[in-house]
């Protein structure tokens, strides 16, 4: 799987998404930028490309290099079984793709709370709904993407698109949201990989 289509993926579990957005941001302190991924309330769901290479399993969130084994990085999952979904193996890297994995999200490792499951590859021919339009997508996904220390915690990937930015990010608990809101106003639309179970969102 292509980071192309990784995006794809995250696009088309985002599309039925309620905008996280917050339009009234309590004080200036929730504005400002956490300096890490935030952790969850309650169970979040995915889907992502699981694997294995020397460190235990990893939920691959974002893009994929394409290779014979794929390539891609992500956080560590807990209580994760390799009998439960159907896998590949190649020069000692064990994968498996699309998996739903639900669980328990610390900032840092997902914690499975129910069995993975294999999941059918989604529609994604039709790209995620146009957003609110805004006249500067171009240079703010530039402006977000220039470096390492511009990228907001647990940013996986981003495009302008024919309204604004949608950035595809790790977990989002409307911090990150609040955060970009302040700096462009409706200019990005922050979609999160995780999502809290109940929260009105589909998953797939």
């Amino acid at each position: 799987m292509s980071l192309v289509a990784a995006t794809g993926l995250l696009a088309a579990c985002a599309q039925t998404t309620a905008d996280p957005r917050s339009t009234s941001p309590s004080s200036s302190l929730s504005m400002a930028m956490p300096t890490s991924v935030p952790a969850a309330k309650g169970e979040v769901p995915a889907l992502a490309m699981v694997i294995e290479k020397d460190d235990g399993p990893r939920a691959c969130l974002g893009g994929v290099q394409e290779s014979l084994p794929p390539q891609c990085d992500g956080p560590r999952l807990e209580g994760f079984q390799w009998s439960d979904v159907t896998s590949d193996e190649a020069s000692g890297v064990k994968w498996a793709q699309p998996v739903r994995v639900t669980g328990t999200w610390d900032g840092t490792t997902l914690t499975l709370t129910e069995p993975a499951a294999d999941e059918a590859r989604p529609d994604t021919t039709a790209g995620p709904a146009p957003r609110t339009t805004c006249d500067d997508a171009e240079r703010i996904h530039d402006e977000i993407w220039r470096d390492e220390d511009s990228l907001p915690p647990g940013a996986l990937s981003g495009y302008p698109g024919s309204g604004c930015v949608e950035l595809f990010v790790t977990y989002d608990d409307g911090s990150i949201q609040r955060a970009l809101d302040a700096k462009y106003g409706d200019g990005v639309v922050v979609q999160s990989a995780l999502r809290p179970v109940g929260s009105g969102s589909s998953t797939g």
